[in-house]
């Protein structure tokens, strides 16, 4: 029978930038540490009040913990969803300790606090790759990737007359999206 996991997601702000610790050969991991604090509204007083705040480790293994590395910085909202799981280990006096952390299985910025860009990656054996109507692409590198990360991603500019528009009358682009 298989173990079956709840997922959970929990809204909070980076508490410390992400930091990687996987081993050279093995698949990138990282972690950083996560605030929650659950406001509510006091009708006696009229008032928002704050209960105390939970911290939590999240985990996160391979892409997304590449993804969090480079997006996530320390006081920036984030969402998280994730499976819950318990580390152990022995103290320097060998009496056993535990705590709990979130194993990411997605996260990112809570746009309810802010807006966000995502830059999405071109894989090298992508065959699905958009292709612009007269125009050569422009390919360069992405100036926030770290070095030997990811591929270069590919940057298609239209011509000026090609660029797609926004109509906010009737909710639709006209023109190619790129």
């Amino acid at each position: 029978m298989a173990q079956q996991q709840a997922l959970i997601t929990i809204t909070g702000y980076v508490g410390a930038n992400p930091t990687q610790f996987n081993k050279d050969g093995m698949p990138h991991a990282s972690s950083f540490r996560m605030a929650s604090t659950r406001r509510y509204f006091d009708n006696r007083t009229q008032q928002w009040k704050d209960l105390p705040t939970t911290w939590i480790t999240v985990k996160a293994y391979r892409n997304l913990s590449e993804n969090i590395c480079q997006s996530l910085k320390k006081g920036e909202p984030v969402i998280v969803m994730g499976a819950l799981a318990t580390e152990t280990w022995a103290d320097q006096n060998g009496k056993p300790q535990s705590r709990i952390v979130l194993e990411a299985s997605a996260a990112g910025h809570d746009l309810n606090r802010g807006v966000t860009t995502l830059r999405k990656f071109v894989k090298p054996n992508d065959q699905h790759q958009p292709e612009a109507k007269g125009t050569e692409p422009r390919v360069g590198a992405d100036p926030f990737v770290r070095q030997g990360s990811v591929a270069p991603v590919e940057i298609v500019v239209p011509e000026d007359d090609e660029a797609a528009e926004f109509s906010g009358d009737t909710g639709e682009f006209d023109g190619d999206i790129y």
